[in-house]
């Protein structure tokens, strides 16, 4: 009758050895038959019903279908175990930079522009000749100890000496050219310098410390002080002239209210 064949409940000598299913050598096991209801079986059946449901064949988990992904407003944010993790791997800046949220882009500060007179004056002053030897002794001394001592006393670091030497290299490669294109590629060398030198982009400049005059002085208004004129005698005798100049000191700093050095002893 198939797997197994139907006892009596009443029989509960046989043992569940012999009641164990026979399969035939050859062809497939035919189907079971449809499970009778729980109350009508018995222990035994019970159990070689589960037997049974154990050695069929569950369906892979490859076959289910992945659940779908959560919302992008849903996805966790980094721990900072994993931003920890990330920091020392290689890339991880621009990998920071695609998990950080976009920041509002702000516009860059207008840079003063150059007047049409001093743009026109620079690219007339602009050299056509320079000279490899000179070059090559700029970054040599660039690395001793007295311009680095120079560098930090004036700018608080120490100088890089780069842009010296890609001036050397620049003379030696134009040692090949003809003497116009010679010209011309020295001349526009210097202009790209000179153009990264007043971009105003971080970089120091003169008018962080110097207020730039736009307009010119008007006629008298500057060094108009009267010094006084020294006696003729003074114009003759050197003696005359130190006692005028000391008289003339003195007043100076009678009128500006600091007490001469004489009536302090």
């Amino acid at each position: 009758m198939g797997w197994f064949w139907q006892s009596s409940p009443s029989s509960g000598s046989s043992s569940p050895s012999e009641q164990q299913p026979t399969q035939t050598a050859a062809g497939p096991p035919p189907p079971p038959p449809p499970p009778p209801p729980l109350a009508k079986l018995s222990e035994e059946e019970m159990f070689l019903k589960m037997l049974m449901d154990e050695a069929q064949p569950k369906p892979q988990q490859s076959n289910i279908p992945p659940p779908p992904p959560p919302p992008p407003s849903s996805v966790p944010k980094p721990t900072a175990k994993t931003s920890s993790i990330t920091s020392y791997l290689p890339f991880s800046a621009a990998f920071a930079k695609l998990q950080a949220p976009p920041q509002p882009e702000v516009p860059e500060p207008e840079r003063p522009t150059r007047s049409p007179a001093s743009i026109a004056m620079s690219e007339h002053s602009l050299p056509v000749h320079m000279s490899c030897r000179d070059a090559f002794d700029y970054a040599w001394h660039c690395h001793t100890p007295g311009s680095q001592f120079n560098s930090v006393y004036r700018y608080g670091s120490v100088r890089n000496c780069t842009e010296l030497w890609d001036d050397f290299w620049f003379c030696m490669r134009t040692r090949s050219y003809t003497p116009e294109h010679r010209e011309e590629a020295i001349k526009e060398h210097y202009r790209k310098k000179e153009a990264a030198k007043y971009d105003g982009r971080d970089k120091p400049s003169s008018e962080d410390i110097w207020e730039s005059r736009d307009d010119r002085v008007p006629v008298g208004s500057v060094f108009n002080a009267e010094f006084g004129k020294p006696p003729p005698a003074a114009s003759q005798n050197d003696t005359e002239w130190q006692r005028f100049e000391i008289e003339r000191r003195r007043r100076i700093r009678r009128e500006m209210g600091i007490e001469d050095d004489d009536k302090k002893q």
